[in-house]
Parts: structure tokens; sequence; C-alpha cells
């Protein structure tokens, strides 16, 4: 059925999207505490701190993105693999119909 495949990419290339996105939250915390880390220590006193605060922040909500879009990629690969196996079983309940008919 066609029409199925055509909804199976789809799916799979959200799926593949969600990965992607997945992967780049992560890269975002990890770069956010990282650079914090690297600057020169003469930055000091309250500047240097609501800096740092703010990293702290990017942090930890590059963190909860990267954790939100892991969860909804194992959703979205959840329902790849149930779309795909219910097709899968429509075609074969129907060859099996089609044959019955044909008998």
């Amino acid at each position: 059925m066609s029409e199925q495949a055509v909804d199976t990419v789809a799916l799979r290339a959200m799926a593949d999207a969600l990965t992607e996105l997945t992967t780049y939250a992560g890269m975002l915390r990890d770069g956010a505490s990282s650079f914090a880390h690297m600057l020169p220590a003469e930055w000091q006193g309250p500047a240097m701190t609501q800096f740092l605060a703010t990293f702290q922040t990017w942090s930890v909500s590059a963190e909860g993105l990267r954790a939100q879009t892991e969860s909804l990629q194992q959703l979205a690969a959840a329902v790849v693999t149930a779309y795909e196996g219910a097709s899968e079983q429509l075609d074969t309940t129907w060859s099996q119909v089609a044959s019955g008919l044909q008998a």
C-alpha cells in the first residue's frame, strides 16, 4: 500500500530529525559548560558571576531540550515501528482475503 509507505517515510524522517536535534541540543549543553570555564582568570566580580550564571542557565536549558527531544525521538521511533508493523500486518491480511476470494 503506497499511502502507508509514504507515511512511513515521513515518520522515519521525523524520527531522524529528532535524533539530529537531540545531538545538537547535547552539543549546546556541552558548549555552554566548557566555554564558561575557558574564560581568563582576570574576569572576576559581579559581572563574571552573572556571566557564569547565564551560562549555567543555558546549560540547564539545553539539557532540558536534549532530554525532551530524546524522549520525543524515542516516541517517534516507537510510532514508526508500530506503524510499519501494522502496515505489514494489513498487507498480509488483505493478501489472504484476496486469495480467499479468488479460490
